[in-house]
């Protein structure tokens, strides 16, 4: 039986390399990585610590260099395209909005409109945000109008809604997969939950922008992936939704970096100011995936925290050598 393709542009990022894991567990699938960076280094990537993987990796930036992209979408024929690849730092969108719009709105959009006449492709799949609905008072469906607060969610609004128009105009198989604040190991070190576990073993003061009032539900990456794949194997065109409904803030996450590695929360934190465009708070309605697919999460908050402070552990030596910011890369 021959092998399912599958191209996951954006391999490199946090979400996106667990998704080339996840797929990597049947080796009846073929998976072709793109990214406009080079492959990173080994323990940012969990598909590296597998042996002979049907994996291969190609850099191309998919705005500079679509055609490239094209011509390896045609010489490779996937039966799966899985889009992550996007800019998603929100405070740097606000000063450079025309570089989101190329990535997250006109790189998808010339994309789509090349796949649509391709009849290799089965499905494609989209990773959107829970962003494009604004701070949320109440639980957001699918169907819920969005409201987004950033130049960051606009674009990402804008390429869901191009990919419901030729859905629904043209048939064209996509899926959109929204969640909620997506954490776990050998994510970017900036990021709250590894920057908490680093800056407490460098003895460094974590700022709490607004006191850290901001309400954040955190979903496990393994989580998302695997309601990725059942949407895949067993759903529909459309969005579904992924998270875990909590009532968490910064602060309280924080707190568990803290109590897990046994550090006085109150003594590791100073108050900064809030940033500009923050939502208060996300919540999505996950109904639609707990009815078609049957998903619900599976891995508590503790446990997740407690894995990601230990994969700091294991990888400090490396870990330390790295930039604790984001690097912005033209």
């Amino acid at each position: 039986m021959s092998k399912t393709t599958y191209v996951v542009i954006g391999s490199n990022c946090f979400t996106g390399c667990h998704i080339v894991d996840a797929l990597l567990d049947d080796p009846d699938n073929k998976v072709i990585g793109v990214s406009r960076s080079p492959e990173y280094k080994d323990f940012f990537l969990p598909y590296k610590q597998r042996k002979n993987p049907d994996f291969t990796f190609h850099q191309i930036n998919s705005v500079r260099e679509f055609d490239l992209l094209i011509e390896l979408l045609d010489a490779t024929k996937p039966e799966v395209v899985i889009n992550v690849a996007a800019l998603s730092e929100v405070g740097l969108s606000n000063y450079s909005p025309v570089e989101y719009f190329d990535i997250n709105t006109t790189a998808v959009v010339k994309l789509c409109d090349q796949l649509r006449s391709r009849d290799y492709l089965k499905s494609y799949v989209h990773i959107s945000s829970a962003e494009i609905f604004g701070s949320c008072a109440d639980k957001v469906t699918e169907e819920t109008l969005f409201n987004p607060s950033t130049p960051y969610a606009v674009s990402k609004a804008a390429a869901d809604m191009y990919l419901n128009t030729i859905s629904k105009n043209f048939g064209f198989p996509a899926i959109i997969i929204r969640s909620t604040n997506v954490y776990g190991r050998h994510q970017q070190l900036f990021k709250i939950i590894p920057r908490t576990a680093i800056y407490l073993k460098m003895g460094k003061t974590i700022e709490l922008h607004g006191g850290g009032t901001s309400v954040k539900s955190f979903i496990h990456v393994r989580d998302v992936v695997q309601g990725l794949l059942l949407a895949l194997k067993q759903g529909n065109p459309g969005t579904y939704h992924f998270t875990v409904p909590s009532d968490r803030t910064i602060a309280d996450i924080v707190g568990q970096v803290c109590a897990g590695m046994g550090y006085d929360f109150e003594k590791c934190v100073q108050v900064v100011g809030e940033r500009l465009g923050q939502d208060s708070q996300y919540l999505l309605d996950c109904s639609r995936a707990e009815r078609e697919l049957c998903w619900q999460p599976q891995v508590s908050f503790e446990q997740g925290v407690q894995e990601v402070i230990e994969w700091v552990e294991s990888n400090w030596s490396a870990i330390e050598q790295e930039p604790l910011v984001y690097i912005h890369k033209n």
